[in-house]
């Protein structure tokens, strides 16, 4: 990672220097929504004044509160889809495939054409950078291009354990990305995916999507296998909120590893698969197994360390030495991220490139607050281990339920 990051460091344009002119693709903004209306009007306003040619999508899955209210307040190329039960709240893979017989009405009925066609997917509370579009005209410029993944960061970052959302996103995955990319492997996120609409539509049909709790890790394999091409976008990037309880955290990514495991079933097929790369095997195989590798590193450090207090106990002083040294080796991954990461934040603030300053708030944290954001992003997995449980267990007995985060 460290390598890739001095090899790959952001040649970001300042937004002021960026042609206003964002006329070559025409983009199908999808954006799904339970229950959303505390942040969707803020969503929609800023995609409203993005400089581009786009119609935006909300797809209401049944919201019991003001979502619709908030989204009819907003002016603009705006429609609605709405869902109603037993037919809504089956997955955020279900609610999108429905979106896409209005992407191909709306093409027929606007005479566009279908290869310019971008059909993007951010969520309720997400903002795009205001360079954008402008990237993503870019990179689809070519037509081998048929998806580009927007790198994410997280929305005010005002606690530690939002700063450490924050650099696992905007820092942590992005180097993660850059590996994949040079692998051909890029991964599709739940939010700031965009794909070209007459690819998609030729190799998948009109229900992309699966309905996996990890559906975007989903798409990226039902990508992979029909030989589509992904690319990983640094320059420009979509913000989300971040999570503010330890609680949240642990059932967003239990959720996030069982939807891992949702997608064995497809191991047959890239196993078989003479369209997948092999290093996008080697990737898959490494992500697939990735959970159950963690839940075994998990429990023997678990051993290791209980085993190391015992034999110790009558030495106090060798014990307290040798914890104080290792914990801070452990920490010395931590300290590099977040080095980088405040970095980044930096180079971001020059471009103005951020549609709210505010999110770029943590390039001038104070000492402790780094210090405490060193240590949670060096032992995060001893809370994560939790979710590695959870997610183990609801596969086991076949629970399969999406536990969106309520919005604050």
């Amino acid at each position: 990672m460290y390598y890739t990051y001095f090899l790959n460091k952001p040649k970001l344009k300042p937004a002021s220097v960026l042609p206003h002119d964002n006329k070559e693709f025409f983009y199908f903004i999808l954006i799904p929504c339970l229950n959303e209306g505390k942040v969707i009007k803020n969503t929609l306003q800023k995609l409203v004044n993005l400089k581009g040619q786009k119609q935006i999508i909300v797809i209401d899955d049944d919201s019991i509160d003001d979502t619709l209210i908030q989204v009819k307040a907003v002016s603009g190329p705006i429609s609605i889809l709405q869902r109603y039960l037993p037919n809504a709240r089956t997955g955020k893979g279900d609610s999108l495939n429905n979106a896409i017989p209005l992407i191909k009405h709306l093409i027929k009925e606007k005479h566009l054409q279908p290869q310019n066609c971008i059909v993007g997917v951010i969520d309720a509370d997400g903002v795009l950078s205001n360079n954008s579009i402008y990237q993503l005209n870019r990179l689809f410029a070519n037509h081998r291009t048929d998806a580009v993944q927007l790198r994410i960061k997280m929305k005010q970052p005002l606690t530690v354990l939002q700063t450490f959302q924050d650099i696992e996103f905007f820092t942590i995955n992005r180097l993660t990305q850059l590996i994949r990319q040079r692998l051909h492997a890029v991964a599709l996120c739940g939010n700031g995916q965009f794909f070209r609409f007459s690819s998609v539509h030729q190799k998948l049909g009109l229900k992309p999507w699966g309905n996996a709790l990890l559906e975007d890790y989903e798409l990226t394999l039902k990508f992979e296998l029909r030989g589509l091409n992904i690319r990983y976008l640094d320059e420009a990037y979509v913000t989300q909120e971040a999570l503010v309880k330890f609680k949240d955290l642990i059932l967003q990514r239990a959720r996030w590893s069982q939807g891992g495991f949702n997608c064995w079933h497809y191991l047959q097929k890239i196993i078989h698969s003479r369209e997948m790369l092999i290093s996008q095997k080697f990737d898959t195989y490494f992500f697939l197994v990735q959970p159950l590798i963690n839940i075994l590193a998990d429990f023997s450090i678990l051993y290791l360390t209980i085993k190391f207090i015992f034999k110790f106990e009558f030495h106090p002083e060798f014990f307290i030495i040798t914890s104080i040294f290792l914990s801070l080796i452990g920490m010395i991954f931590g300290t590099c991220f977040t080095i980088i990461y405040r970095h980044e934040l930096r180079l971001v603030t020059q471009t103005k490139i951020d549609s709210m300053e505010s999110n770029l708030q943590n390039q001038t944290m104070s000492v402790r607050k780094s210090i405490l954001t060193v240590g949670i992003l060096s032992y995060i997995y001893l809370v994560l281990f939790f979710s590695l449980l959870i997610s183990g267990y609801h596969e086991i007995i076949g629970q399969r339920v999406w536990n969106k985060t309520s919005r604050l």
